[in-house]
């Protein structure tokens, strides 16, 4: 309620919320997921598990988020995501990198584990994109412990997380 999304999961940690919302924009084998250069290696580590390669784009030396201007220029056919980290609190550009991604069909996943309760023009972070995900481990800013939360609007992407990371339960069986 508090993030303003439909649909909430939560994890063992951020990693695995971000695992299970590369998994969730289908994210696969040969494919690729563009990230910032700077970043901390959790927001792309599980690129690899799922046997994608990570891009690396410029960053903004302003906010020291993902450069807009540097990721069209980075996606081929094989793109299948942008991966979005709010990073030091400051929000990422999300306009332009939204019609980016429209333009070519891919999905925008928003880390949002250093940014929790931040705001791009009046929207919270990690609700721009198709999904956002989040570590909560002690030192976040919304800190439960050792926690990650995903978040998303659209149906298939919460049942495709729920699927990959809460063995037999969807929201089917919960209710």
């Amino acid at each position: 309620k508090w993030q303003g999304t439909k649909y909430a999961l939560g994890f063992n940690n951020g990693t695995a919320s971000l695992h299970a919302a590369m998994f969730a924009c289908k994210v696969g084998v040969g494919d690729e997921i563009i990230c910032p250069s700077i970043t901390y290696w959790a927001s792309v580590t599980s690129v690899f598990s799922l046997g994608a390669t990570v891009v690396f784009a410029d960053i903004d030396p302003d906010i020291l988020c993902i450069d807009p201007k540097d990721i069209e220029k980075r996606i081929t056919e094989r793109t299948k995501a942008i991966m979005v980290v709010h990073y030091l609190g400051h929000p990422a550009d999300m306009d332009p990198i939204m019609e980016i991604a429209r333009k070519h069909k891919i999905k925008v996943i928003e880390d949002v584990s250093h940014a929790q309760g931040g705001l791009y023009k009046g929207r919270k972070l990690g609700t721009v994109g198709d999904v956002g995900a989040m570590s909560l481990m002690s030192g976040k800013s919304l800190a439960v412990g050792e926690a990650g939360m995903l978040v998303t609007n659209d149906l298939e992407i919460f049942e495709r997380a729920e699927a990959f990371g809460h063995y037999e339960r969807d929201r089917k069986s919960v209710v």
